[in-house]
């Protein structure tokens, strides 16, 4: 559909391709699928929201009991130390009465273990363990300047100090236990330390407005930094969810004692969750710039067309392109750009400044105006708000220019000047023809399960009028969108039935039709057929296999069937009645399922009823309860070899004589036959054949 003629050229610039970078300034994501984007300031910076759910701040302190939390307020005027169950919604003084301990100068910091209750006050550099009723005091430890503390599984006491890049460690007792091997990183200030239960230590720091975290083992010689989903991975979530300088907010559900999103000030008075600001998230670069070596186009005076981004652009920032050309790699560094002030410092690329051309801030496809030459330099400048970046995933540069001018007449290139404007004015028009042939060109692209992003294989399913369940992963969706075609040709038969329940539910069940497989069979021809002659009822029979067909009794004869004891039709072949009977009737047997959950039953009972025709009876039955060897039996579906009841015979017993009445041997006889696990192998020596009445 393209007008234009020739064959088009491109150049793509992304992480698979490589970004071709001579220099860049404050850009990061070189190597990062979802694109590049200004820096951090603080190199591998955290969102602060993302750790307060599961390391709070070192004022607060959870409890061993149900929604139970600890807090210590700052010190002007007077410091308390408050308690907070599942049965109150109001926090308490745990000091009241006589036993008041000494004023604290300086409290920091909060730490719970078992009975255990230790508070570091930094005005009188000592951490005091108290037992949890905070009434008696148990140790005091002289620590200068302490910060943040954690007990281990075991214990131990660890305890931070602003004036040490060491961390100590105590017994409950108080006793010296020496430091840990590895020191505190020497970036910024702890905010809180936390040990998880296999004894990892955790560190949140803050440097320069921004948080990062920290993790090392016991033996560990250092801290590294670690992500927010080795975090998740190592805790469990508190229940609070935010904290400031204003205050700390909880969301529990009344299954853990509190029914809402309730705030508090560091002092436990009640706020609202509007006056609680959650801490902003981490501190970005305002600026940054991408400058690409020469990019080399193979093509002699090479006039190049148009650049174009994938691209995310938040609000309150902004991106900026610029390109220069070059007939040879000659050019020497003309210095920066002095005409722009704001990018003053950052490198203004190899060609002089006055000979880039740049694109309008904000546009994700640009259309390139520069003389024709082999070599192109591309320049990308970002700039954001501290906080939103925008992101470049790829940049695509074509090349050479091809317009639809080649189809026009040569007097619409005349001059050089109109000849020029012709073509960037075409080019409008063939971009947007080239957008259209880029789309019809993926289009079959959509269709294919195995190679659409997950998020659209809901989509993909609407279209094939498949609704998925939300249980189902993304490899089972996919194979039951590949094998869309099959269902659909299979509806409505046994094999689209038993297609259906091995896709969704990964068993084979077993799809018996009651008109095709009945307990019904003959044994002579039918002297009776249509027209005198003789017809077989085509099941054949052996004595005590099968039972026989009575057709007296399923249609009414004259002189042959008892009043009332057969039904009176006048449709229909008197010869198909064995193979009528149970018609429209479907038996499926599934196999043991690995989650056999009434919902999951419910699942494959709604399943079995949207694959069977209308007018059709299904009778469900899932094996994994036992089975006894015999006709009924489905071998793969009812497998499980269990021992059998005692038969007791009698008006106490347990057991009536019938067909499915099994006999055991006395308790001095010796037993005879086949027995499970004794004297024969299944599969090995036993073998289907015939048995004798």
């Amino acid at each position: 559909m393209s007008c234009g003629g020739g064959k088009p050229n491109f150049r793509l610039l992304d992480v698979n391709v490589g970004w071709s970078v001579e220099s860049t300034v404050n850009i990061a994501g070189l190597t990062d699928p979802d694109g590049i984007y200004l820096a951090q300031t603080v190199a591998g910076a955290v969102d602060p929201g993302e750790i307060l759910p599961f390391l709070p701040p070192a004022r607060l302190a959870r409890g061993c009991g149900n929604c139970e939390w600890y807090l210590i307020t700052p010190a002007p005027p007077e410091s308390y130390l408050l308690h907070r169950d599942a049965c109150h919604s109001d926090w308490k003084k745990v000091w009241e009465g006589p036993c008041v301990p000494p004023p604290l100068k300086d409290p920091v910091a909060i730490a719970i273990w078992r009975d255990r209750l230790a508070l570091a006050d930094r005005g009188a550099n000592q951490v005091l363990m108290f037992a949890t009723t905070g009434v008696r005091l148990l140790a005091a430890i002289t620590t200068p300047t302490p910060g943040p503390i954690a007990f281990t599984p075991r214990g131990e006491l660890l305890v931070t100090s602003s004036s040490s890049a060491s961390i100590s460690c105590f017994g409950l007792g108080g006793e010296s236990r020496g430091i840990l091997k590895a020191p505190l990183p020497a970036s910024g200030v702890v905010l809180s330390l936390a040990v998880d239960s296999s004894g990892k230590i955790w560190i949140v720091e803050e440097l320069n407005g921004s948080w990062t975290l920290w993790s090392a083992a016991p033996d560990d010689a250092a801290f590294q930094q670690a992500s927010i989903a080795d975090l998740q991975n190592a805790f469990s979530p508190t229940g609070l969810v935010t904290a400031s300088s204003e205050g700390f907010c909880f969301d529990q559900d009344t299954r853990k004692g509190l029914d809402v999103t309730t705030c508090f000030s560091w002092y436990g008075r009640p706020l609202t969750s509007g006056a609680v600001i959650p801490p902003g998230p981490p501190q970005r670069q305002t600026q940054g710039q991408l400058i690409t070596l020469a990019l080399d186009s193979g093509i002699p005076r090479c006039e190049w067309h148009r650049v174009r981004l994938d691209a995310d652009i938040p609000a309150g920032t902004s991106l900026s392109m610029g390109v220069a050309s070059a007939e040879d790699l000659t050019v020497a560094s003309q210095g920066d750009d002095s005409r722009d002030p704001a990018w003053k410092g950052f490198p203004a690329g190899v060609p002089h400044y006055s000979d880039w051309t740049t694109s309008p801030a904000g546009s994700v496809d640009f259309l390139i105006d520069q003389p024709a030459g082999q070599y192109l330099y591309f320049r990308l400048r970002l700039t954001g708000n501290g906080i939103a970046t925008p992101v470049v995933r790829r940049v695509r540069i074509d090349f050479p220019r091809v317009t639809s001018l080649d189809r026009l007449p040569d007097v619409y290139r005349q001059t050089p000047k109109a000849e020029d404007f012709t073509k960037r004015f075409l080019a409008l028009f063939d971009s947007s023809i080239a957008d259209l042939d880029s789309v019809i060109q993926r289009y079959p692209a959509l269709l294919d399960p195995s190679g659409v992003p997950s998020q659209l294989l809901p989509w993909l399913g609407g279209f094939f009028s498949i609704g998925f369940d939300p249980t189902w992963s993304d490899d089972k969706r996919r194979q039951i969108l590949e094998n869309a075609p099959q269902l659909y040709k299979k509806r409505g038969t046994a094999a689209g039935l038993e297609l259906a329940v091995q896709l969704v539910f990964g068993v084979t069940p077993s799809i018996g039709e009651s008109s095709s497989a009945g307990p019904w069979g003959s044994v002579a021809t039918d002297p009776c057929g249509c027209n005198g002659a003789a017809s077989t009822l085509g099941r054949p029979a052996r004595l005590g296999a099968v039972r026989l067909f009575g057709r007296t009794k399923s249609r009414f004869y004259l002189n042959r069937s008892a009043l009332g004891g057969a039904p009176l039709r006048s449709y229909g072949n008197p010869d198909q009645d064995p193979f009528a009977h149970g018609a429209y009737r479907v038996k499926v047997l599934v196999p043991p399922l690995t989650d056999s959950s009434p919902e999951q039953i419910e699942r494959l009972k709604n399943l079995i009823e949207s694959q069977s025709p209308a007018h059709t009876v299904a009778s469900i039955r899932v094996g994994g309860t036992g089975f006894l060897l015999g006709q009924w039996a489905s071998i793969g579906v009812d497998t499980a070899f269990l021992p059998l009841a005692a038969p007791v015979l009698g008006s106490g017993g347990n057991v009536r004589l019938n067909r499915m009445t099994v006999l055991w041997s006395g308790p001095r006889s010796r037993p005879c036959g086949p027995a499970v696990g004794r004297n024969f192998i299944v599969g090995t020596e036993t073998k289907a054949g015939e048995h004798h009445l």
